[in-house]
């Protein structure tokens, strides 16, 4: 009896164990603060954020494994990573020309093949749209201090800084617009090519007339050998067009102002622009900067350098609204550009 009894307690016993495992770790004595928890993966419940909050999820974050021990640490094979693909950068998107003429498209897509190059090799000073001016600059200190260029909280702005230059006031250099427009623009490479520059020469090289004036297409040339000659290399950069609409002047001005930092030639007719009155007369000057205000009104700054003997009275460095100077180049359009 004794031994039935002994052998009943004891397998009481085990079987209370066995339904309430828990009564070995409870402890009721304990507070719950002080009691640690572990977050399983899948609990919603969080904590208090502290100063390390984040670390695991950034992508720097690494995880320590535990090192293999034993036999494992011998025989187990190093993990291989793959190799990763160097990235790409994505080609740039290639801009939608259908809106220009068919001379202009293809002068631009002859652009666009070298665009790349004339970055690498043209360190004139130039200010791209997006960027901050350089007020020291005398092509936009000069206007700026007239008060006929301003840059607002919200302006747009893009320059290829240049040198003011004068023809001879000279009457027989009245027709030299094509050479003194060539120096201007040379002078974004060499500041003091307005100073040493041979006027004769270079309006020789253009076939200038000193009574008719000069093409313009016959710039291109002359001025391509000389930029070649600053940049190290036959780039050939400059192309001679026409621009049939505002747009495709606008268009002019952004591939070589506002994206390259380039200045170039344009044909005008006179009347209407500063310094000229009611005198209408085909003329040749320099664009070197556009400004888009925060109203989104447009300008063009340029250099006219005309003489007096010519008929012109003002400053050489013009900032003038851009459709207005359109109507203007519109009546004699074509462009070393």
């Amino acid at each position: 009896m004794f031994v039935r009894t002994l052998r009943a307690l004891f397998l009481a016993a085990a079987f209370a164990l066995v339904l309430a495992p828990g009564a070995l770790v409870a402890r009721a004595d304990i507070p719950e603060d002080v009691v640690p928890r572990m977050m399983l993966p899948s609990s919603r419940q969080s904590a208090a954020p502290g100063p390390f909050a984040g670390w695991l999820s950034a992508p720097a974050a690494r995880v320590v494994q535990p090192a293999p021990q034993g036999e494992q640490a011998r025989t187990a094979p190093a993990e291989v990573q793959p190799a990763l693909a160097e990235a790409q950068p994505a080609p740039p998107p290639q801009p939608d020309l259908s809106f220009l003429n068919d001379e202009l498209r293809e002068q631009t897509e002859y652009k666009l093949a070298r665009e790349a190059r004339l970055r690498e090799l043209n360190k004139a000073p130039a200010t791209l749209l997006g960027e901050i001016p350089d007020g020291s600059q005398v092509s936009i200190a000069g206007p700026i201090e007239r008060g006929i260029l301003s840059h607002p909280m919200g302006t747009r702005a893009a320059y290829a800084y240049v040198q003011p230059y004068r023809e001879p006031n000279l009457w027989a250099y009245r027709n030299y617009c094509a050479a003194g427009a060539a120096i201007t623009l040379l002078s974004h490479w060499d500041p003091g090519y307005p100073v040493t520059a041979n006027i004769d020469q270079l309006g020789a090289e253009i076939g200038i007339n000193p009574n008719a004036g000069a093409w313009i297409r016959n710039i291109t040339a002359p001025v391509n050998r000389r930029v070649n000659a600053f940049l190290g290399e036959e780039l050939n950069w400059y192309r001679f067009g026409h621009a049939r609409s505002l747009e495709e002047f606008r268009w002019i001005i952004q591939k070589d102002i506002m994206e390259n930092g380039m200045p170039f030639i344009t044909g005008v007719m006179t009347r209407g622009l500063p310094g000229w009155g009611s005198k209408n007369v085909g003329h040749i000057v320099c664009v070197y900067g556009y400004t888009q205000m925060p109203d989104g009104t447009e300008y063009v700054s340029y250099a006219d350098t005309a003489q007096p003997a010519s008929g012109y009275s003002g400053y050489i460095l013009r900032v003038w609204e851009l459709q207005s100077f359109w109507r203007a180049v519109s009546g004699n359009s074509a462009q070393v550009w």
